[in-house]
């Protein structure tokens, strides 16, 4: 197909059919398709627009889901030369088609072409422009485009400064009207997505540059334009704002201050939840001096000195930030790394135990003048409940502007074709996993093995090909990239030693995809094994300590759980119940780490397991170390868990051989936070093992629960 015609329609049918009546009455000579994407319009003459023109391809979407992503879609519907994406308010002259076509084919550099477009009276309409300034935007986007109507820098971004009668290169051409070269949108990918509405046009032109193709205005072909600047009328209508948010995230997306920040974004986000920390403390501390001050004016007598005034804290109030400060700096709060994560709320409560005890003993030992104890013993939890606030606003935050795509890493990809290819089709739901994990992909460079004239788009042309590995150093700089990702780690040359000095030079996140990354996470050390270097994976020096923890958890939960549960036996073998309502079966379970503790269960008549206060059998499992209160999950006999994600291996390797446990992180991975921590201790209670629910219907298919069957040792009452 030579030419493919998109059109994205919106709630404008009248504009529409007149845009496809241009269309039918001056088609081009050679092949074509037009296809319409609606963006879910409820106006009522689509209908009858629709019955008129059944010949075109339509595409109906269930939802608007903005102007950029309903190109891409149009787009995807056939395979073609070029790409006319048409506004429905233009209006097609007559042989204004061929004529771009035939322009096209005569620029064979031309990435994007815009042709000249008219207003309805005939007059020019300034459709090609310089890319913004501050200045520019200042003066068209502000009040003082009012005060300045005639300014010099808004006639050269309009680029009144050109007659308009020739071709020639632009910056940018409004995106109403474009022809688009299939082999550059290969170099650059397709629109972004991330631009709902406005700049999308700018931010394609932008692309072309970079990747080495031009952008040429010609007036040889003509288009009408009804052109109607909705974001220009008034200050805070929807049009306006959605146009100020996408202007953001142009400038998100290539800003040089940006890029810095992106650069330092550890130190920053460190310095941020710093801030938002001692933000939480000064919270915490006027609080606590509120409420010793309400109780002095409700309960009179109280306390036997007056409330002194709130200067007079200020010594301790600054040895609070410094001691928290300290702590949260030792105890790995503000590690860069963990930023992204959501810490367990355990060790938020550590941490503020320490600063606590901390706070506590300098008052003590160090003769620290404390003018109010109740001051002091308000503040720390206080302290505990503000940095806890603060922590997830800031994470809160965080999150929305990576949903929102303003504060992504510009990526970069680095392997052969092939490798990436068949990475790509591995991970689900590619965009929305990087977008979760923070992830902006710019595009990829093929490595030296694959290095020829050009590497063909991957991901359904979502990631263009951006050059050659030898190149990287040139393409970090001019598409802004924060994070370079290697699928092969470096070959030992000069060359490459000196790409990756230039990389950490430019303060760019290197990371490697190769298999022997498992080594580093493992917490693995480095040793010198013949002539090569070799990782050493060996038990760390506290895992002595943790297993001798673990078997004293088990005794005492096996003294608490026979206390608990000896009511429960007497109760069976005194007070006999109902003929099979509860019985005992021994069953034998299993783990990855070779453990198989024969442990008896009390099951209900329906085959379920019975609370933990049921289950006085674990108790010699328990006291024996066959099995933990907390540990890996046991399973069944013969239906072993090995790990098989990413999550799962990474988890196998660091961690230290443990007897299986009666709960743990397994029991629960939907819940977050204080949800997650209920559920599964609420499943320690309900079942112990994980052998109920999900695990009692293994179970039930293995007959070894059921109440009509029974394996091994059965007691009935």
């Amino acid at each position: 197909m030579k030419l493919a015609v998109v059109i994205v329609h919106y709630n404008a049918s009248a504009d529409l059919d007149r845009c496809l009546e241009s269309l039918t009455a001056c088609a081009p000579r050679f092949a074509h398709e037009i296809i319409i994407v609606d963006n879910a319009s409820q106006d009522e003459g689509l209908a009858e627009v629709h019955r008129n023109y059944r010949e075109f391809r339509w595409v109906f979407s269930q939802e608007n889901t903005g102007y950029s992503r309903g190109v891409n879609l149009g787009m995807e519907q056939v395979e073609a030369e070029y790409y006319l994406v048409l506004n429905p308010d233009i209006v097609v002259q007559p042989g204004a088609l061929d004529r771009l076509v035939e322009f096209a084919d005569q620029s064979p550099r031309a990435g994007i072409i815009g042709p000249q477009l008219l207003n309805e009276d005939g007059s020019l309409q300034e459709s090609c422009r310089r890319f913004y300034t501050l200045n520019t935007l200042l003066l068209r986007r502000t009040f003082l485009g009012k005060i300045f109507p005639n300014s010099e820098t808004v006639r050269r971004y309009l680029m009144q400064d050109f007659d308009h009668q020739s071709s020639r290169p632009v910056d940018w051409v409004l995106g109403g009207c474009i022809l688009v070269r299939r082999s550059a949108m290969d170099r650059t990918g397709p629109m972004d997505e991330r631009f709902f509405l406005y700049f999308e046009d700018v931010d394609w032109c932008y692309r072309m540059w970079q990747a080495g193709h031009e952008v040429l205005y010609t007036p040889d072909a003509r288009f009408m334009h009804r052109h109607r600047r909705d974001s220009a009328r008034g200050t805070f209508n929807r049009t306006f704002w959605m146009h100020l948010g996408s202007l953001i995230s142009f400038y998100e997306k290539w800003g040089m201050l940006v890029w810095l920040a992106k650069k330092w974004r550890g130190p920053l986000m460190v310095t941020l939840l710093w801030a938002a920390d001692m933000l939480g403390l000064l919270v915490a501390f006027g609080a606590a001096y509120g409420l010793r001050g309400m109780a002095d004016r409700l309960m009179p007598g109280l306390f036997a000195e007056d409330l002194f005034p709130f200067g007079e804290y200020r010594p301790l109030l600054l040895f609070s930030m410094l001691v928290a400060s300290v702590t949260f700096l030792m105890t790995g709060r503000y590690r860069a790394r963990r930023q992204r994560r959501p810490r367990p709320f355990a060790e938020h409560f550590k941490q503020m135990g320490a600063v606590a005890l901390l706070l506590m003993a300098s008052s003590y030992l160090g003769h620290l003048e404390v003018v109010s104890r109740a001051v002091l013993l308000a503040f720390v939890p206080l302290l505990a409940v503000t940095t806890l606030l603060a922590e997830l606003t800031f994470r809160t935050l965080m999150g929305r502007l990576e949903k929102g795509r303003l504060s992504l890493e510009r990526t970069l990809l680095v392997g052969s074709p092939a490798v990436l290819g068949s990475w790509l089709a591995e991970t689900p739901d590619l965009s929305d996993t990087l977008l979760e994990q923070g992830v902006d992909v710019a595009g990829y460079l093929g490595t030296m093995e694959s290095a020829t004239a050009g590497l063909p788009p991957l991901a359904g042309g979502a990631i263009p090909w951006l050059g050659h590995a030898d190149e990287i150093l040139e393409v970090v700089r001019r598409y802004r990239i924060s994070q370079v990702v290697f699928w092969s780690g470096p070959d030992g040359s000069e060359a490459s030693w000196k790409q990756l000095a230039g990389l950490r030079r430019l303060r760019v996140r290197l990371c490697w995809q190769v298999p022997e990354v498992w080594l580093l996470a493992a917490r693995s050390r480095t040793e010198v094994f013949g002539s090569g270097l070799s990782a050493v994976k060996e038990s760390s020096g506290g895992a002595f300590l943790q297993t001798l923890g673990r078997r004293m958890l088990g005794i005492l939960t096996a003294l608490v759980l026979g206390l608990l549960s000896w009511p429960f036996w007497l109760l069976l073998r005194v007070w006999r119940l109902p003929r099979g309502s509860a019985r005992r079966e021994k069953v034998t379970l299993t783990d990855v780490w070779g453990h198989d503790p024969t442990v008896s269960l009390v099951q209900g008549a329906q085959g379920n397991l019975l609370p933990l206060w049921w289950q006085w059998g674990l108790v010699s499992a328990l006291w024996r170390g066959s099995l933990a209160p907390w540990g890996p999950r046991a399973v069944p006999e013969g239906e072993v868990e090995v790990p098989r994600d990413s999550a799962q291996i990474l988890a196998f390797w660091q961690a230290e051989p443990a007897a299986p446990g009666l709960t743990g992180p397994w029991a629960t991975s939907e819940e977050r936070g204080w949800l997650r921590f209920k559920a599964i201790w609420c499943q320690f209670w309900k079942s112990p093992a994980g052998l109920d629910h999900s695990g009692s219907r293994r179970l039930q298919e293995m007959d070894i629960l059921t109440p009509s069957r029974s394996t091994g040792e059965v007691e009935e009452t």
